[in-house]
């Protein structure tokens, strides 16, 4: 993996197999301005993590598989609900103590490798970025912002979710012209909760998150894992691509 010491969004992230391929990209005058790193590319399943740490426990909310584009980018293209790994929460706990992170929200990026270990690509102390408040508050009926600013003026809170909905958050990672779905007509058949969409231009690729989060999301809600997909890729069959 190269990537840039500093920045967000998965800006200028790639995943490199050869030798070569990193010479090409060394010739690019943006790999020459700023510091990047270069680190082992771990393969596995891709995760968001969405907690809190309350006098140093680990309290889990929510915990979402992600849809990924194809190499050599990492941008998630949706977020996808689903149980509580124990083997992650245990794994996050000591994560805590060791760092003597404490009393704060909490969301990571993490894989679980193909033999089964638990790694961690990232961890802020921060609600999640890429509009996922609102996709957690549907799918568990917490919000973690609210409750602990709740908790800080010494209001009643709650980071126990209240349920765990099969849900899912896509988002439009087109590329080109097209014209956008009819979500009135199709929220009830498909499941749509929410959406936002504001495709009015020309779409670049998706390569990172700046080429993809002003473009909008649904999230749909269905009865397993696996219908929302089915239902998110409806729904994307619904736009409409404009041929130029």
């Amino acid at each position: 993996m190269i990537k840039p010491r500093f920045g967000s969004g998965s800006r200028d992230v790639l995943v490199i197999t050869t030798d070569n391929e990193l010479k090409e990209i060394c010739k690019n005058d943006k790999f020459t301005k700023e510091d990047f790193l270069i680190e082992e590319f771990i393969n596995g399943i891709e995760y968001g993590l969405d907690a809190v740490v309350i006098d140093g426990k680990f309290h889990h909310i929510l915990i979402r598989e992600k849809q990924i584009t194809p190499l050599p980018y990492r941008q998630a293209i949706a977020n996808i609900s689903i149980d509580e790994i124990p083997a992650i929460s245990i794994y996050m706990q000591k994560i805590i103590n060791r760092l003597q992170i404490d009393n704060c929200l909490l969301n990571a990026d993490l894989i679980i490798t193909q033999d089964g270990r638990p790694f961690i690509i990232e961890l802020a102390t921060r609600p999640s970025g890429h509009y996922l408040s609102k996709f957690i508050e549907i799918t568990t009926g917490i919000n973690p912002t609210k409750e602990w600013i709740n908790k800080s003026l010494n209001l009643p809170y709650n980071f126990k979710s209240k349920f765990r909905k099969n849900t899912i958050m896509r988002y439009f990672d087109f590329k080109g012209d097209w014209i956008a779905a009819d979500f009135d007509l199709l929220k009830d058949s498909l499941g749509i909760i929410d959406y936002r969409c504001e495709i009015n231009s020309t779409l670049p690729k998706v390569i990172d998150g700046s080429t993809i989060m002003d473009r909008g999301y649904a999230i749909i809600e269905a009865n397993s894992k696996e219908e929302c997909i089915k239902n998110a890729n409806k729904l994307i069959s619904n736009f409409k691509r404009i041929k130029r």
